[in-house]
């Protein structure tokens, strides 16, 4: 009678053949890390298991020869496994993906792959089985990450347009109709300035609380980043979402419960688009713009999208490629803005102004497209452009009375978070050979508060370090107090030109810019008034004791090749009252 290893091997091989075959198999069954077993294909018996599959699922191999391979499956799994095993038995080998029971109960995600044998007169399968249970899970987690706001649990941009796709193809189906709501709040910086992250926190999870309270259970809700969220609703009747817009509209603009007992308040700023059918990025885009529109208007209602939003948010596209365009095609230019020391009656510096001549359209203005550079990353190329044409023009000046004026260049906030900013302004003060003492960095008071972390601070400070002035822009438009000023690194501190137009006539704006400048003064600043226009402003501003001015009055903004003549006129403006009195 041949041995038990023999009979694991075709006997139509010769006898050396055989015994060779059978010592290297049991050798690999026993060596194999991973998970080995043989059973017969018509009672599903275990004939013969490896130690990896002992280990792996906790019964002894004693327990396993006294089982199906049915015990290692759930029971709603068992039914599957048998109608498997029936028909492939005519086939060699196969390879599939099944779920296993361990002894302790634990299921698992195993890939098997079988090889059918005669095994000690059996017709008997021999199965490698791999667990993926870790790597499914990692899959599973990583799609729900992909899919799902992290912070609230809400399904997110990707997955909302998808329910939005499948509901907008059963509108058009059934003739019905989807609106999609994008409701933005405003404001979440400053309060996170003011009073938190945690205060944020609760005005988030507050805000969906009342959506899904606003919402039926036919309506999906979801986030979109930061303060935004999307409501998507199906319905037949249009005027049915619109009075689920207003609902959303009155419900989170209630005020919200801080922690302590504060109050707070926002004005939402809702977008609605309604569609019979379409895709869903546009139906998506269309309640993004309008909410934009609404917040454009201050917020607490909601506006619809219609041709008109279309229109607008198709041509801002365009613009905005076509301004990726722009420094290839040579279609920008700096003008120059002269800033006059109000005692020294000279002019100090000159701010550049970025301006843009798109060919075969009218000039565009910076009040378009450098908003639609701060939201994409051009602003970082536009920026860096400035600097180099900036500080190459400068060094070729010879201003004022020692020849020193600065040139200010203005930084968004998105620039600050640029690693090579900071190379970027030596390389060019380098290569002009401009000190760095000639360049002023100008930032508005809303981009000092949006980049209120260690990173920004530390480029500012390493700019300050080099030489750079730094100069807050507007300021009085933000969000910022008086009293944040003293934690700013900055030099300069230029008031906003809503405050000079005010100084002919209210009474507030001169008792603002007052304040304003003695606390500047008291914290070792330099202030400039911005929009000096009249004659009267001019000498409020000098009363107060503002250090230099600039505007239209002095001189307005111009090409370098005509800095020399707007310089004159500034100088002129200081020097001779009588002769100067302009729009």
């Amino acid at each position: 009678m041949p041995d038990d290893d023999s009979r694991r091997s075709p006997m139509w091989l010769p006898a050396g053949v055989r015994q060779d075959l059978a010592g290297a198999f049991a050798l690999l069954l026993a060596a194999s890390p991973l998970p080995m077993w043989v059973y017969d294909v018509g009672t599903l018996r275990f004939l013969d298991v490896n130690d990896a599959a002992v280990l792996h699922y906790g019964y002894t191999r004693e327990e396993f020869l006294a089982m199906t391979i049915e015990a290692i499956r759930p029971e709603h799994d068992r039914g599957a496994l048998r109608a498997h095993v029936a028909r492939r038995r005519a086939l060699l080998q196969c390879s599939r993906s099944w779920c296993h029971r361990r002894a302790d109960g634990v299921l698992l995600d195993v890939e098997i792959a079988s090889h059918l044998l005669d095994w000690e007169g059996h017709r008997a399968a021999l199965v490698v089985a791999h667990d993926v249970t870790k790597g499914r899970r990692l899959e599973a987690e990583l799609s729900r990450r992909a899919r799902y706001d992290e912070a609230t649990g809400l399904a997110n941009t990707t997955l909302f347009t998808e329910r939005t796709a499948t509901a907008l193809a059963r509108a058009a189906r059934e003739h019905g109709q989807v609106g999609v709501l994008v409701i933005g709040l405003d404001g979440l910086e400053m309060l996170a300035e003011s009073a938190g992250d945690e205060a944020v926190d609760v005005v988030i999870h507050t805000t969906i609380e009342r959506l899904r309270t606003c919402c039926g259970a036919e309506e999906m809700l979801a986030r979109l980043g930061g303060g935004r969220f999307a409501v998507a609703c199906e319905s037949a009747d249009e005027h049915e979402i619109l009075a689920l817009a207003a609902s959303v509209t009155a419900a989170v603009a209630r005020p919200f419960t801080l922690p302590g007992g504060r109050e707070h308040s926002c004005a939402p700023a809702v977008g609605v688009a309604l569609a019979e059918g379409g895709d869903a990025p546009s139906l998506v885009r269309d309640a993004s713009s309008a909410m934009r529109h609404a917040a454009e208007r201050g917020g607490g209602h909601f506006i619809v999208s219609n041709a008109e939003l279309r229109h607008h948010a198709l041509e801002a596209f365009e613009t905005e490629q076509a301004l990726g365009q722009a420094i290839r095609l040579g279609e920008l230019h700096l003008c120059y803005q002269p800033v006059v020391d109000l005692a020294a009656l000279d002019v100090v510096g000159c701010e550049a102004l970025l301006r843009w001549e798109r060919v075969g359209h009218p000039a565009v203005g910076p009040d378009r497209f450098i908003p639609l550079a701060e939201r994409s990353s051009l602003i970082v190329e536009l920026g860096a452009w400035v600097i180099e044409h900036a500080i190459a023009e400068a060094a070729t000046w010879r201003l004022g009375a020692h020849g020193n004026a600065r040139v200010g260049v203005n930084l968004s906030a998105r620039q600050l978070h640029d690693a090579h900013l900071v190379e970027r302004f030596a390389a060019a003060c380098a290569a002009s050979g401009l000190p760095a003492t000639s360049v002023c960095v100008e930032l508005t008071e809303s981009a000092f508060v949006a980049t209120d972390d260690y990173d920004a601070y530390r480029v500012l400070a390493s700019l300050r370090e080099t030489g750079v002035e730094v100069a807050i822009d507007d300021f009085g438009t933000g969000y910022s107090s008086l009293a944040y000023v003293k934690h700013l690194p900055v030099d300069v501190v230029k008031i906003d030109r809503g405050f000079v137009a005010g100084l002919d006539a209210d009474r507030a704006d001169r008792l603002l810019v007052d304040a304003m400048i003695h606390v500047a003064h008291g914290l070792g600043m330099r202030v400039v008034a911005e929009g000096v226009e009249t004659r009267s402003q001019l000498e409020a501003v000098h009363e107060l004791g503002c250090d230099a001015a600039q505007g239209y009055l002095l001189a307005r903004p111009v090409r370098g090749e005509h800095l020399a003549s707007a310089v004159t006129t500034a100088r002129q403006a200081v020097a001779r009252p009588e002769e100067s009195e302009t729009a």
